[in-house]
C-alpha cells in the first residue's frame, strides 16, 4: 500500500467549500480518500492507494490543493510514503 496526507491551513474558512468539493470521502478496493477538518480553516486528506504507481495516476485531489497553494489561499504540505510490512 501507499499512502498520501495533505495537511492545510486555510487563508479563509469559506473555502471549505472548495475542499470538501475536492476530497470528499471515497472508498473503493484500490483507492481510498477522507478528509478530516481540526479547526474551522484547517484540516487534511488522507489518501490511501494500492500502489505507488497508482498513486501517480490519482492526482487530482494534490492538484487542486496545490492550485489553492499557488493561488494563496491556502498553506499546504504534502507527505507520501509506502507501509512498511
Amino acid at each position: 500500500m501507499y499512502g498520501r496526507l495533505i495537511t492545510f491551513t486555510l487563508l479563509a474558512p469559506s473555502l471549505w467549500s472548495v475542499v470538501e468539493a475536492v476530497g470528499k470521502s471515497y472508498n473503493e478496493d484500490v483507492y481510498s480518500r477522507h478528509l478530516f477538518k481540526s479547526s474551522d480553516n484547517s484540516g487534511f486528506i488522507v489518501e490511501v492507494f494500492s500502489t505507488k504507481e497508482h498513486a501517480g495516476d490519482r492526482i487530482e485531489v494534490l492538484k487542486a490543493m496545490q492550485s489553492l497553494k499557488e493561488q494563496a489561499m491556502a498553506k499546504v504540505a504534502i507527505i507520501e510514503g509506502h507501509d512498511i510490512q
